[in-house]
């Protein structure tokens, strides 16, 4: 799979960040389907915000999905009538953050599966193969906290006191990225 990165190399303080977090039918990449896609592009030096991303996208095997996956992300047929294909959904947010890093909670679940979608569908990667996961800043900011007894998305967040509306992408990704500017 052909590159978009083919320009000189920049400066990774210099790089725009995208904070991304996927929703999909299940785990299996092989199997599963993007049906969710929302991102926050933040420029650095400042890790300000300056646009962001939502998209529904309309799976094309929603029976394959896991029903556990389906419950947790609120899947309908209905409130997926006005989504958009995949192709769509993936070259409108390559086209939003080029030259970016990937980041996010956990995120080599999206690299996962947006490498693979970009492979089916033919789009050059659009971002640098490097990931930024706010999970492992977490991770090593409470290890030695006797309080914390778990690091997760939710726990990190009330902890931080940040606001999350839990399995809403949109939610997701800006509890991550104010997470990650908290303990950047």
């Amino acid at each position: 799979m052909p590159y978009l990165l083919d320009s000189p190399p920049i400066d990774f303080k210099s790089r725009p960040i995208l904070f991304i977090d996927l929703e999909m039918t299940g785990l299996d990449v092989a199997k599963h389907e993007i049906v969710e896609i929302a991102a926050l592009l933040v420029n650095q030096p400042d890790f300000t915000v300056v646009n962001s991303f939502y998209t529904k996208v309309k799976p094309l095997h929603p029976e394959t999905g896991d029903p556990k996956s389906l419950k947790i992300i609120n899947y309908s047929a209905k409130d997926w009538k006005e989504a958009i294909p995949l192709h769509q959904a993936l070259q409108e947010l390559a086209d939003f953050a080029p030259n970016c890093f990937l980041a996010g909670w956990c995120v080599q679940n999206e690299w996962d599966f947006l490498n693979h979608a970009l492979e089916q569908e033919r789009i050059p990667y659009f971002y640098k193969h490097q990931l930024i996961e706010v999970f492992s800043l977490a991770y090593a900011r409470y290890y030695q906290d006797p309080d914390m007894k778990f690091i997760n998305l939710p726990s990190v967040s009330r902890r931080l006191g940040i606001h999350i509306e839990q399995h809403k992408p949109d939610s997701d990704i800006r509890a991550t990225y104010e997470i990650f500017k908290k303990l950047i």
